[in-house]
């Protein structure tokens, strides 16, 4: 019996775990299918994982480009209240992908890979310190680039989904790993590999509430449904949206709780800081520049 096979289509318990009950019906079941038959589903399921590691990457770059386009549409748009087109079009996209026969799962994986490069691309300018009228690129923004770009899908998507201190592990690890050899008087380093990524991740969660294996990335704003489900409404969920003055308050609040002269010792809260790097700066720019000035640039 084809035991990969027999993996695909066996029963699954409650809790996602293969029901062993169901055994001996498939091990009936194969022996009275021709070998050609279960070949060609085997060879079938070969060819179109192939496929979707060459064109993944024409994917991911299509997340990108149609991301560019949602998230700049405007809430003022009587047809986008609520945002509701822009997460009509990103469902779109979603059954788009799985219409050109991307699995589910890996349409998870090249949506959230999409969302965390085209967050780093946003982030990319930021204010001249010397000159906020100015924008520069940012070092380390484009360091994390330049190390995120060769790497696979699944890699992007799980490096999407870590802290900026699980995040920076991944950048070191290779450098961190290296460890003398004595038979070669060297110090090779391990490999950075999708199960070192998992365990980062896992260490290190962007969403602390996200179990491994499964859960959503939490840069991705999609939900995904059955096929046979009504989608779920998203803002029904989501705290009401607050005014700018709001958002100001809040952050005038928080800022005078953080205990700036001792903080800076802390590197995962500084780490945690750089997330937000180029609204910080800005911020600071904004704070610094006479009243008379800011009035008048508006």
């Amino acid at each position: 019996m084809n035991t990969e096979l027999a993996k695909t289509f066996n029963p699954k318990t409650k809790e996602g775990e293969t029901d062993h009950r169901y055994a001996p019906d498939l091990a009936n079941i194969f022996s009275s299918i021709r070998p050609e038959v279960l070949r060609g589903l085997e060879e079938f399921k070969n060819k179109t994982t192939e496929l979707e590691i060459k064109y993944g990457s024409y994917a991911l770059e299509f997340c990108v480009s149609w991301f560019d386009y949602t998230d700049n549409l405007s809430t003022n748009h009587p047809d986008n209240k609520w945002n509701q087109k822009a997460k009509g079009l990103r469902k779109g996209l979603i059954e788009g992908l799985k219409e050109r026969v991307f699995k589910s799962s890996n349409v998870s994986k090249i949506i959230g890979a999409a969302e965390f490069i085209k967050k780093l691309k946003d982030d990319l300018l930021i204010p001249d310190f010397h000159n906020p009228n100015e924008l520069v690129e940012s070092k380390r923004t484009r360091k994390i680039l330049d190390f995120v770009n060769p790497l696979p899908i699944s890699a992007k998507y799980l490096l999407g989904g870590m802290t900026e201190l699980g995040l920076k592990k991944a950048m070191s690890y290779e450098n961190d790993s290296k460890a003398w050899n004595s038979q070669t008087d060297t110090f090779p380093s391990k490999p950075l590999t999708i199960r070192v990524l998992e365990d980062l991740k896992q260490q290190y969660p962007l969403n602390p509430n996200e179990k491994r294996g499964g859960g959503k990335n939490q840069l991705s704003k999609l939900e995904e449904v059955e096929d046979n489900q009504e989608t779920i409404s998203i803002e029904a969920t989501e705290l009401k949206e607050l005014t700018q003055d709001e958002i100001a308050n809040n952050i005038v609040s928080l800022a005078k709780k953080l205990n700036t002269s001792e903080i800076w010792k802390d590197k995962q809260i500084v780490e945690i800081l750089k997330g937000a790097e180029k609204e910080l700066i800005a911020l600071g720019h904004m704070v610094l520049t006479p009243s008379d000035k800011v009035l008048t640039s508006k």
